[in-house]
C-alpha cells in the first residue's frame, strides 16, 4: 500500500517562522489566524509542546551545523525523505504545498538535499515523543 504523507510542515508550524504565543491573545498573519481552516490549524498544532518540539530540534540544528544551518522548512522535509519510514522505491511520496513561488522553490530544494546528521534526527525524535500524546487521529 503506498502513503503519501499530507501536510509534511504541519501547517506552517515546522518552517520555523511561528514562534510560541499566547493562544489567546494575538496570532501572527498566515495559516493560524486568516482562513476559516485556522481554528483548526490552532487546536491541532498551537500547543506548548509543540513549540518546545521544535526548540528541541532548532537546538540541534545550530549546535551541529552552526552558521550553515538548515532551515527549519528543510530539516523537516529531509527528515521525511531520509529518515522516516516513507519507501520512495514502494511509490511512497509527500504532498508539498505552498503559497508563493519562493516556498515551492525551499519544499523542491529540500527534495534534492541529502540526510541530516544523526543528532539532528535524534532531536526529531525526541521532539516527537514530546507531542505524540497530542498527536490527532487522522482516520475517520
Amino acid at each position: 500500500m503506498r502513503f503519501y504523507a499530507y501536510n509534511p510542515l504541519a501547517g506552517g508550524l515546522l518552517t520555523g517562522k511561528y514562534h510560541n504565543i499566547d493562544k489567546d491573545g494575538p496570532l501572527p498573519e498566515g495559516r493560524f489566524s486568516s482562513d476559516i481552516w485556522a481554528a483548526a490549524y490552532r487546536n491541532r498544532y498551537w500547543k506548548q509542546s509543540q513549540f518546545e518540539a521544535i526548540d528541541l530540534v532548532i537546538e540541534a540544528l545550530e549546535t551541529v551545523y552552526g552558521l550553515e544551518k538548515p532551515t527549519m522548512t528543510s530539516a523537516a522535509m529531509r527528515w521525511l525523505y531520509h529518515h522516516s519510514q516513507l519507501k520512495g522505491d514502494l511509490g511512497d511520496g509527500v504532498i508539498i504545498g505552498m503559497s508563493s513561488i519562493d516556498q515551492l522553490q525551499q519544499n523542491l530544494a529540500a527534495a534534492e538535499e541529502g540526510p541530516l546528521d544523526e543528532r539532528v534526527v535524534t532531536a526529531f525524535n525526541d521532539a516527537w515523543n514530546l507531542v505524540a500524546h497530542e498527536c490527532p487521529n487522522y482516520f475517520r
